[in-house]
């Protein structure tokens, strides 16, 4: 059942953020020496740390009083943190999945979140964070990750039993958000309403130049209300990253990652899958240049096959000592496919939780059975807005495997046709930072879709969306 939800009235919103930072600035003329700029907030809203705000003189945002609430004991590392998002969407697909079962469609989405942050202490912590998602306006039943009305995202208690000045190790146990390096393998899913979450315990474990997390995990199976773990799915694993800088710019990830999923599903079929993944991830700046590269090697078991899969990716720039610091790219993924569907290993490679948007923002693709090649480019056109764009090439890997949609659905059926090109997607998007609590995107992507597709029964596909959220 769809729910009904009446927009945000952004003007109001705009209105009273405004205010906000005429306070502010009222407030500066009468100090010496202002206080510095709020942090920038996180994707995971339980990263930021408001500790600062105990010194009442570094307050400067309307929103300061409640990021920042003493507890009744002589302590200042004893607060409560209160936040919350607001994300007003929309959405145009013509056609969804390539028209391959599907026509035009386009919607409203709504995402509402509220939390809280106990700090008692340094050594003990209890974050909550609840979610709800609605939609509006959709020709068809929109999935659970859009459309689920209350429903908790976040909670979990954080134990410090080591802390020094360079080291901290951070047991986390309940439900939680995990992203890893670029968010190729582990990363929230962004573009819907409800993001990927994850039950169970993370061991993190923090030097100056060093991080390592273990996990031992379940996702969560959207439900469309509260939702509890996916008991079918288990998920575990070990991430190191050592830095090589102070600034954490440039560093070297190694990790492993295993799955055992009991319904595991591709192209060739459905079985019990073990997959084990192991990857490496290289990431760096020199002077003008920036360069990101990771390759990942997968092996296992599905079914009664062995499995042997494996991805490689790349992402380098070079950022023009200019005005708007335009910057030109290339990024280029190659993800292997099933050569083999009717025995033999199984040959396609499994992204697991990676990030969505993927490619583009229209997250149509799946990152598995596809090579593409994707020149981009970007320039800030003021300090607070940005624009970038580019023109991705995606083949096929194996033409006797599919192209999956983004929850491991077969998109576009194995057939194999003369060619193994698919699509070429072309996209611009416009990024706008307009104060520190309100932003705006906005995007557009078209599919010119080859044969394969056609035979397929699908056609070319125009995409658009806008974004306005406001965090507090």
């Amino acid at each position: 059942m769809m729910h009904k939800f009446r927009p945000i009235r952004w003007f109001t919103v705009f209105l009273l953020s405004l205010q906000s930072s005429l306070l502010a600035d009222n407030m500066t003329t009468t100090q010496e020496t202002p206080p510095p700029p709020p942090p920038s907030y996180q994707y995971f809203r339980y990263d930021e740390d408001y500790s600062y705000l105990a010194n009442p003189a570094m307050q400067n945002d309307w929103f300061d009083p409640i990021k920042y609430i003493p507890l009744p004991v002589n302590d200042p590392d004893f607060y409560v943190t209160f936040g919350g998002e607001v994300r007003e969407r929309f959405e145009g697909y013509y056609d969804l999945n390539f028209g391959i079962g599907n026509g035009p469609d386009s919607y409203w989405l709504q995402r509402l979140a509220i939390y809280s942050d106990i700090h008692l202490g340094p050594r003990v912590r209890i974050f909550a964070e609840g979610i709800s998602g609605l939609v509006a306006g959709a020709s068809t039943p929109p999935p659970l990750t859009e459309n689920d009305p209350i429903d908790l995202e976040f909670a979990f208690i954080d134990l410090v039993p080591y802390l020094t000045d360079d080291a901290r190790l951070t047991v986390r146990t309940g439900r939680f958000g995990m992203y890893f390096g670029s968010g190729r393998l582990v990363a929230p899913r962004d573009s819907t309403n409800i993001p990927q979450r994850f039950d169970g315990v993370e061991t993190i474990y923090s030097l100056r130049f060093w991080e390592a997390t273990a996990f031992l995990t379940q996702p969560v199976a959207d439900s469309g209300g509260l939702s509890g773990a996916d008991h079918a799915t288990t998920f575990w694993g070990l991430y190191l990253t050592h830095w090589f800088d102070k600034p954490h710019n440039d560093g070297l990830d190694v990790y492993y990652l295993g799955i055992h999923n009991k319904a595991g599903s591709y192209a060739s079929g459905t079985g019990d899958e073990h997959r084990q993944s192991f990857g490496v991830r290289e990431f760096g700046e020199w002077k003008q240049w920036d360069w990101n590269t990771e390759v990942v090697a997968q092996s296992g078991t599905f079914g009664n096959q062995s499995i042997r899969a494996w991805t490689a990716s790349e992402d380098s720039g070079y950022t023009f000592d200019a005005k708007g610091q335009p910057r030109l790219g290339l990024r280029a993924d190659v993800a292997s496919g099933d050569s083999h569907p009717s025995g033999g290993p199984q040959g396609t490679f499994d992204p697991l939780y990676f990030k969505s948007p993927y490619f583009n923002d229209a997250s149509m693709i799946r990152p598995a059975n596809i090579i593409d090649v994707h020149p981009n480019a970007s320039v800030n056109l003021t300090p607070t807005m940005s624009v970038n764009g580019g023109v991705d090439v995606i083949w096929r890997y194996s033409n006797k495997d599919a192209i999956y949609g983004p929850p491991g659905n077969v998109e576009v059926p194995a057939l194999q046709t003369g060619t193994n090109y698919a699509t070429t997607a072309v996209d611009v998007n416009l990024n706008w930072q307009i104060q520190q609590h309100i932003s705006f995107g906005a995007s557009y992507v078209h599919f010119f879709t080859g044969s394969y597709i056609h035979e397929a029964g699908g056609r070319d596909v125009d995409y658009v969306s806008t974004t306005v959220s406001f965090l507090f």
